[in-house]
């Protein structure tokens, strides 16, 4: 059976469609001085210039986590290819058993930079003026042995170049990891500022993701 939260996703279908199973939480962000983000709910790309604050229900004291935040809408500059980029990639993270619950707070975890499980620092989102993109956060649980799959080692500069194409299948596969436990999206708007020198925004005649070797496991993922 389809959860509501899984028709609550449906403009996500080429992300949800990718698991056995949708994601049954909702992951609640809040970006500072906003309030807790609804999915699909609409956006100034300026209010998420920091990163959020993360939580969600049913989360383990011991237990790690890793984000993804991904835009599904980007059109490589002076092309007509879209491709999905990674804004942000960030392991270990833990619940903050100190704070009241329900919701649970996530903060990273006091190993959560160590050299075999880096981040890739947040890069707020960058829609063009006139443009509105679905920006995604998915919610993984962290293998007890996990470690950042090498054939990805690319993402971590803070570029467009670095981040564009990311096939979010193959890191999952790559990195051994379960179907998301917990999701939510919304749509980043970007209205020009007065002054601000826009232009039509391009449309996409194809997309396109980064080719990466990286030996896979099936963990989660549907054939």
């Amino acid at each position: 059976m389809i959860s509501p939260l899984a028709l609550l996703f449906g403009v996500l279908t080429d992300i949800v469609q990718m698991f056995p199973s949708p994601p049954s939480q909702q992951l609640q962000i809040r970006y500072p001085g906003g309030q807790w983000i609804t999915p699909g709910m609409d956006l100034d790309i300026r209010e998420a210039s920091m990163i959020p604050e993360i939580s969600s229900k049913n989360l383990g004291c011991n237990k790690k986590y890793i984000t993804l935040f991904i835009d599904l809408d980007a059109i490589l500059p002076g092309t007509h290819i879209q491709s999905v980029i990674l804004h942000w990639y960030q392991p270990n993270l833990m619940m903050d058993c100190t704070k009241p619950s329900p919701p649970s707070i996530i903060v990273p975890g006091k190993d959560h930079g160590d050299r075999h499980n880096p981040a890739a620092s947040y890069i707020a989102p960058r829609a063009p003026p006139n443009t509105h993109h679905r920006y995604v956060y998915l919610l993984f649980a962290q293998p007890p042995a996990y470690q950042f799959p090498d054939c990805f080692a690319h993402v971590f500069p803070k570029t467009i170049s670095a981040r564009a194409g990311f096939d979010i299948r193959k890191f999952v596969q790559a990195a051994g990891l379960s179907p998301p436990i917990a999701m939510n999206y919304f749509i980043g708007r970007h209205e020009p500022a007065e002054g601000e020198t826009t232009t039509m925004p391009d449309s996409a005649t194809t997309t396109s993701f980064r080719s990466v070797d990286c030996p896979t496991s099936t963990a989660g993922l549907v054939a």
